[in-house]
Order: C-alpha cells, then structure tokens, then sequence
C-alpha cells in the first residue's frame, strides 16, 4: 500500500511540474514599430506577448517614449531595435539601470543604405541632402529574413525550453519570405529602373531590391522650397506619373499641391503597417498601378 502511494505522489509531482511548464506565462518583449511585432508574434506565438512603442498612426522620427513606456520597458525581458533615433535614449537610460534586459539589435547583419530622399537635382544645392542611413529596413522580405533570424536566437537566449518552437517558427516564415521575395520579384521585373513618387522617403530598401527607384517630396525631413517643388513638377510630368504616394504619419499639403499640378491623386501608402507580407504585397499592388498610369478616385 506504501508503494502504491509513493508511485502515485511521486506520478502527482511529475504531472504537476508539467502543467507547471505548460501553464508557465508568457514572456513579454517590447519592439519600437508595428512591423517588428508581426514578426515577434510569428516566432513567439502564445509563448509571446509583444509590446510596441511606436503605435499606430504616429510618427516615429519625431516619436518620444513616454515615462511610463520607460517603466514597462525596465520589467521586460527583451526588447528589439530597429535603428531609430528615438531609441538612443532608451538604450542609454536602461542599459546602465537595467541589469536583466535584453537589447537585441534585430537588423544586426543587414547592409544598410543612405537616405536617399533627395534624387531630384536641386535638393542637393538648397539643403545639402540629408545624412546618415535608411532606418526602413523592414520593407525587403530578404532583409526581414535576418531580422527573424536575430529575433529568434534572441528569443532562445531569454527563453530556451521553449527553443523548438521558436526554430519551428523561424522555418515556416523565413521560408514565407523568401517566396514573397520571388512573386515580388516576378511581379516588379518589368518595371526595372522606373521611379514612383512618394512624400516621405521609407520605400529605398524596396526600391533597391526590386531595382526601382523613389522620388521623394519631403527634402532632407523638410517640406521642398518653391524651386525644388517645381523641379519636382517636372519630374513627374516627364515620368508620366498621375499618383503621389503619401504615409499617414506626414501631411499632405505639399503631396497635394505636386498632385494637383500634373494632374494626379494623392494615394495614402503605409510603410509601418503591422501586418508587414501583407503590406508588402498592397506596396507592390499599389506601384505597379502607378507604374501602369492608373488612377484612382481624386482626393
């Protein structure tokens, strides 16, 4: 009878500790933009729950984490950057106080390009371009694919017995990457070396992989000078081009005025968008119609 209890308190304890496990909470990581938390949410699935500084609808060149934000920030367990300037202070602040956190460079290994808003002529001579390099690097699928790479080792140093889900999920969308690359690429081809217009200068990363190239408005984080917003004009009109593409994070009004002067629409274009393949495909669907000189409905 003894042995009989001790066998069944002995199978107790090991069913406990497995429901223990299984019942274990999630882990909570934070990223700067919604394109990092597809990717989180993907690798992570109920293992993860993910945070995001930078939420819809704002600006996150201009963007200021909050105290609050800073708190959270400090009980986390990881936290993914992308290369923003705002998160130079974050890192500052919690790398010297925070002795747990993980700060986890996710495009780490990604070749990075320079800012390459002004490709108009004049830009050059009125404000001397802009430096530094492009931080929009999550709109490439090649480029997605080392930053789910770092992600997912990243998430099996903070949580390692759960190591064969996050390799399981780094498999399946790392293999969901390389054929959005390949329709991507299928789907772009015949338009190597066009220009499409934009307001803000996100799409370089996109332009380059697809051998496109991105006319920009904005000048050096700046609304364009009459001089150049003609220049502008004239580009557009010598390309053809009827659509104007602008985030929903900027203003329209110079976007607007180009538009109205070669006779055009202005089409909103998300480069933050959580959901980042879908994106990628309406990116896609929404240049090649612009390319092709189809309009939509005037704004």
């Amino acid at each position: 009878m003894k042995l009989h209890l001790t066998a069944l308190s002995l199978l107790l304890v090991y069913l406990l500790s497995c429901a223990s496990a299984s019942w274990a909470a999630p882990m909570e990581v934070y990223v700067s933009i919604p394109p990092q938390k597809w990717l989180s949410d993907e690798l992570g699935g109920d293992r993860v729950i993910t945070h995001v500084l930078v939420t819809k609808g704002r600006d996150p060149h201009t963007y200021e984490p909050t105290p609050k934000q800073i708190s959270a920030l400090a009980r986390t367990k990881v936290y993914f950057t992308i290369g923003l300037e705002f998160e130079k202070q974050i890192t500052q602040k919690l790398a010297a106080t925070v002795a747990n956190l993980r700060l986890v460079d996710s495009t780490h290994g990604i070749t990075r390009i320079p800012m390459t808003e002004d490709t108009h002529e004049t830009a050059h001579k009125d404000h001397g371009g802009h430096t530094g390099d492009d931080p929009h690097v999550w709109l490439s699928p090649v480029n997605l694919q080392i930053m789910a790479k770092e992600m997912a080792a990243a998430l099996v140093a903070a949580d390692p017995e759960n190591t064969t889900i996050y390799e399981r999920n780094l498999a399946r969308i790392t293999a969901e990457l390389a054929q959005l690359h390949l329709v991507l690429q299928k789907e772009l081809a015949p338009y190597k070396g066009a220009a499409f217009y934009v307001f803000h200068p996100s799409f370089g990363y996109f332009a380059k992989e697809y051998n496109l190239r991105q006319q920009a408005v904005e000048i050096a984080g700046k609304s364009p000078s009459p001089r150049q917003l003609s220049a502008l004009i004239g580009m557009a009109r010598q390309d053809k081009m009827k659509i104007i593409f602008v985030q929903p994070q900027f203003d329209t009004k110079s976007a607007q005025t180009v538009a109205q002067a070669i006779d055009g629409i202005v089409e909103p274009l998300d480069p933050l968008a959580e959901d980042v393949v879908g994106n990628l495909k309406i990116i896609t669907e929404k240049i090649t119609s612009a390319l092709n000189g189809k309009e939509g409905r005037k704004n």
